[in-house]
């Protein structure tokens, strides 16, 4: 240990003195920034929204030592901040790998939060256990992105619907089947579906299927992961429509995972640009699509095919390979493919704030715009 210490006081005196400066910035901003995520803990639960998520962080283990301490990590999300009002949809994008996915089962609370706050209706449910989850389950459900494999194979679509209504007590028994029959019919699936296996649908009937079985027990906040990334555009716009009925009609609240942007134009009111764990950009789908402010999302969009032939496409692209979340880069993580980094974008971690009323993004070049 001693050793490592004498390394870094060695390499630190052979530093040029702008990289020392900019290593003292991120130093200060780091400090400034653990002072303020304690503040926000402290702060009141917004009455309006149905989700808020502060500070979130989820890590996985890579390696440990002998006495269990953890070595390496995996930082799958890092420091992800928002609010969701009640019939709202926010869209989540971004590449694959960048915690999308991740960040909707933290959530959901299927993997831990390793640091942050969830607060869900009103109640911080962080540390809640198994036991004082199970009355949440349903008010939050989640439509998986591969209805092939998330259906299980030897139970009928009966079976599928009934179970969840019968565990959590939604109706009496004796009515279960009506409340399935009157679900089914709700989702576009006829009746006599009830009897049938998931092998005997088509890819649309089976999400059909897993959205009628997340909307069984009434729920108010689903996340929806990538639910038409597997289906013909054909049947994304019939199942996107659905989604978009049901939500008017149950008062639903969507987060929607998709690497399809025109799908999150459509259904979305917010938008959150995710890159290697962060949330680069967030703010209303109107400001995003019209005066996107972040590179990374500015590329992103860039990439959107445009129909009309006679528009000329300003595409931006972008450098190399998105690099591992086991072993992000210093300062800005997105430095390494940015085409206008700076020196200061190595080494100074940007800060996560406002510039437009209700529009957040983290970026050295807005700080030094907006000074």
């Amino acid at each position: 240990m001693a050793d490592k210490k004498k390394k870094a006081a060695i390499e630190a005196q052979n530093l040029d003195p702008k990289i020392q400066e900019y290593l003292e910035e991120d130093a200060k901003n780091k400090a400034e920034f653990a002072a303020q995520r304690e503040e926000d803990f402290k702060q009141p639960y917004d009455p309006e929204c149905i989700l808020e998520v502060r500070h979130m962080r989820k890590t996985f283990p890579l390696q440990k030592s002998l006495l269990g301490k953890v070595e390496r990590e995996l930082v799958a999300v890092d420091d992800v901040s928002f609010k969701l009002k009640a019939g709202e949809t926010l869209g989540i994008v971004g590449e694959s790998g960048c915690g999308k996915t991740t960040l909707g089962r933290a959530i959901l609370k299927l993997h831990q939060p390793t640091d942050g706050r969830i607060i869900f209706d009103g109640e911080d449910i962080t540390d809640f256990n198994t036991k004082k989850m199970r009355k949440n389950r349903t008010k939050m459900q989640i439509i998986f992105q591969d209805p092939y494999s998330s259906l299980p194979p030897r139970s009928t679509v009966g079976d599928i619907l009934s179970e969840p209504v019968q565990v959590h007590n939604i109706v009496p028994k004796d009515e279960v089947k009506d409340y399935v029959l009157k679900l089914m019919d709700k989702c576009g699936l006829r009746d006599y579906y009830f009897e049938r296996y998931p092998h005997e649908f088509s890819g649309g009937q089976r999400q059909r299927i897993c959205i009628a079985r997340a909307l069984s027990v009434n729920p108010k906040l689903v996340i929806c992961d990538e639910p038409v990334s597997a289906l013909d555009v054909s049947i994304q716009a019939q199942i996107i429509n659905l989604l978009k009925d049901l939500q008017k009609s149950m008062n639903l609240t969507y987060i929607f995972i998709s690497h399809d942007l025109s799908v999150v134009k459509f259904i979305s009111d917010k938008i959150g640009v995710m890159y290697l764990g962060s949330m680069v950009e967030f703010g209303n789908k109107e400001d995003i699509f019209s005066n996107p402010i972040h590179p990374y999302t500015k590329a992103l969009f860039s990439a959107i095919p445009n129909p009309n032939p006679d528009v000329k496409m300003n595409r931006i692209v972008l450098g190399g390979d998105i690099p591992s979340p086991a072993n992000p880069p210093s300062g800005c993580r997105f430095h390494t493919r940015c085409p206008h980094a700076t020196e200061k974008c190595k080494y100074v971690t940007p800060t996560y704030r406002e510039y437009e009323e209700g529009h957040f993004a983290a970026c050295h070049l807005l700080e030094d715009e907006a000074k």
